[in-house]
């Protein structure tokens, strides 16, 4: 629905109890063209006291080789903590204004946001795109991107939904991006990275000219006069497609925890109403407390952690499935039979009210200036800003109340059979021997 999915996020802040009132009543959005290079998408509320302002950039999280996995959340993170002509980092910007700072990296897109008062935007507009647009990557940077990766990698690998989803698609896809983590593996692929290849790699990434700028919530035009950093000629970079696996094949892999992923190729992001089928499929099917497998475990008080989503990106999309918890292999028969039975038309009335309930669960995930800056982002950086959930006069409901019981019942039996999967199982640790 929001097309996210597990990526190396670095929290770099102090979160506030007003940052998440909710929106109501948005102007519409504004588009257009940053003074230095790069375009904007404006999405004002004035009834709200904060506003999300971000990044969005087309990079390969593991190098323009796909040789360095890891190199983006350093120079992500690197850019963020490097001190500014003031001599604040971005990240200290924030914090003093009470504000909170994410970084958010995936296969093919790196995300900076930030959530502070109302008041302070127009300066981190300025200090934000300073920091990206002229970076300044130094060895003490660099130092602290490197032990901020290391934990989030070590934590990372206690999550299986997150280990399940690289592993999934490096299945999928044979090359490009989505075949290697956003982390890598291991603390030492992290510390042979160089300060000057991080350097050159955010000088190429974090151009102005490849980069959206997202504002909203209590924001206006005149925060867009705040960027006084970018320049030069080129346009944002093409999206960065990977390559799929001729015939993808399903594995067992040992991990820190146990868990079983499944994922099927889906449609592209130009094909609006495949898209939305499928993530009403996932709404329907395993949305927390209310999807119809998410209630059955409730029922059989399962212990079992079901997460399923279709990720919207720009060609091909990828459902998920990831299962956690005890019963494993009983949970995925469970799985497989209720997208077994969407392969039958719904009946039009349990149809009618799951469609509604939908709708009603994109307008409450859309609602906060930050959930509508970070939509605005990724499809703008998937190459369709008007497909985002919850903006007016977008094309996502539209594609949302198209929907039938038949359409989406084609949908399920052309993308959803045969999943790949992949059995995550714990190691257990070997004891030292004894002296």
């Amino acid at each position: 629905m929001t097309a996210r999915f597990a990526a190396a996020v670095a929290v770099l802040a102090l979160a506030s109890s007003w940052f998440a009132v909710p929106a109501a009543a948005a102007i519409p959005r504004q588009t257009g063209t940053l003074p230095r290079g790069g375009s904007y998408v404006l999405y004002p509320d004035r009834t709200v006291g904060s506003a999300a302002i971000g990044l969005w950039f087309r990079a390969p999280a593991a190098g323009y080789d796909d040789a360095t996995p890891g190199i983006a959340n350093l120079a992500a993170t690197a850019a963020a903590v490097a001190p500014l002509a003031s001599g604040k980092s971005l990240y200290a910007l924030v914090h003093t204004v009470g504000g909170e700072l994410n970084i958010e990296v995936y296969p093919d897109i790196i995300g900076v946001g930030a959530i502070v008062p109302a008041y302070a935007s127009r300066r981190i507009v300025a200090a934000m795109t300073a920091a990206y647009f002229a970076p300044s990557v130094d060895d003490a940077a660099v130092k602290t991107a490197r032990a901020n990766a290391a934990v989030l990698g070590v934590q990372q690998r206690y999550e299986s939904d997150t280990t399940l989803h690289d592993l999934l698609f490096k299945q999928i896809f044979a090359t490009g991006p989505a075949h290697y983590p956003p982390l890598p593996t291991t603390v030492s692929q992290l510390t042979s990275i160089t300060t000057v290849q991080v350097g050159t790699f955010a000088r190429r990434a974090f151009r102005a000219q490849n980069a959206v700028l997202t504002l909203t919530g209590n924001v206006d035009a005149s925060s867009v006069n705040a960027v006084t950093d970018g320049g030069g000629s080129g346009s944002m970079d093409a999206p960065y497609d990977s390559k799929l696996t001729g015939t993808p094949s399903s594995t067992t892999a040992a991990g820190a925890v146990d868990g079983v992923g499944l994922a099927w190729i889906g449609p592209p992001i130009a094909d609006q109403k495949a898209a939305t089928a499928l993530d009403f499929v996932a709404d329907y099917l395993f949305r927390e407390e209310t999807g119809v497998v998410s209630r059955v475990l409730d029922r059989a008080d399962s212990d079992a952690l079901v997460v399923g989503q279709f990720i919207t990106l720009h060609d091909p999309g990828v459902m998920v499935v990831t299962i956690g918890g005890s019963n494993e292999k009983q949970t995925e028969k469970s799985v497989l039979e209720a997208l077994s039975a969407l392969q039958r038309p719904m009946d039009a009335k349990t149809f009618a009210a799951a469609r509604e309930a939908f709708l009603y669960h994109v307008a409450t995930d859309t609602q906060t200036p930050q959930q509508r800056a970070d939509n605005l982002g990724w499809y703008s950086a998937e190459g369709a800003l008007d497909y985002a959930p919850g903006i007016a006069e977008g094309s996502y409901e539209q594609s949302a109340r198209a929907l039938d019981p038949q359409y989406v019942a084609d949908v399920v039996r052309r993308y959803l059979h045969s999943p790949v999967v992949v059995d995550l199982v714990a190691t257990t640790p070997q004891k030292e021997p004894s002296r």
